[in-house]
């Protein structure tokens, strides 16, 4: 009896063996691993260099000249007269950027830049007659002078890829302007005394432009933008109260390209299931 019972529990223990092995392993699954993708939300700051160009016309529109009247009205020699400048441009810039699509970004940004464009001339525009030396012209002068700028300015950006952006900007900006005219008794004005004026000012105009930005690392971004600007006519009154008063109208525009690479705060990179 025993020796059956035996034999029984081998076959059973055998015949269970069997059937495991031909079961085979079991496989085990896993939870698929995130997929990184990089994400455009959050504030950023940055380092911008470029250059800057302007448009700057000086039109003398009316003179006071009590000894000759007939100058009262401007002249036309040298006026009106070009101060185009050009200077390299640095400074800084912050933001936000929300990207409120898989392909769109909307953010705000605001920045600052410091430049040194100045243009010099011989004699003040429209103060001379025809035929004065250039010697004498030369003993009066005339310049304007652009140092920073700065602008507040919403973007709209596309994504060519998930980490390169086209982008547009506009918004509200301004520059500083001084603008300088000086005359001797002598020059083509004939001041009635030396006179030395630099008159500073903070225009105020728009600006638009647009670029290209890309993800070139962890947190960073890297741009290349363009920006135009547009300040208006701005008048002014030189040497007022006196015999030898100089009214104009200056005319300011600007170009900028720049190169940029900033900071971007709150980690770029997401995990995505």
């Amino acid at each position: 009896m025993k020796r059956i019972l035996a034999g029984g529990f081998i076959a059973f223990f055998a015949a269970t063996a069997s059937y495991a092995a031909d079961m085979g392993a079991r496989v085990v699954t896993k939870a698929p691993a995130p997929v990184p993708y990089e994400s455009w939300t959050g504030f950023y700051v940055g380092g911008q260099l470029g250059g800057r160009w302007s448009d700057s016309t000086w039109t003398t529109y009316a003179l006071s000249d009590p000894i000759n009247p007939v100058s009262n009205v401007r002249l036309p020699q040298g006026n009106p007269a070009s101060f185009d400048s050009s200077s390299i441009r640095a400074g800084g810039y912050l933001g936000y950027n929300w990207q409120f699509a898989p392909a769109w970004v909307l953010g705000i940004e605001g920045d600052v830049a410091w430049g040194d464009g100045k243009k010099s001339l011989a004699g003040i525009p429209g103060t001379w007659t025809p035929g004065t030396p250039a010697a004498t012209i030369a003993l009066d002068g005339s310049s304007v002078q652009l140092g920073w700028d700065a602008a507040i300015r919403g973007r709209l950006g596309w994504l060519v890829t998930p980490s390169v952006m086209l982008f547009g900007t506009g918004g509200v900006s301004w520059q500083d302007v001084s603008v300088n005219a000086s005359c001797q008794p002598a020059g083509g004005w004939a001041c009635g005394t030396p006179r030395n004026t630099t008159i500073n000012t903070v225009k105020t105009g728009w600006t638009a432009g647009g670029g290209i930005e890309a993800k070139i690392a962890a947190n960073w971004l890297a741009r290349v933008e363009y920006r135009y600007a547009d300040y208006g006519s701005t008048n002014y009154l030189f040497f007022p109260g006196t015999g030898d008063a100089v009214h104009l109208t200056h005319d300011l525009r600007t170009h900028a390209v720049s190169v940029g690479v900033a900071y971007q705060f709150g980690g770029p990179v997401v995990a995505r299931y």
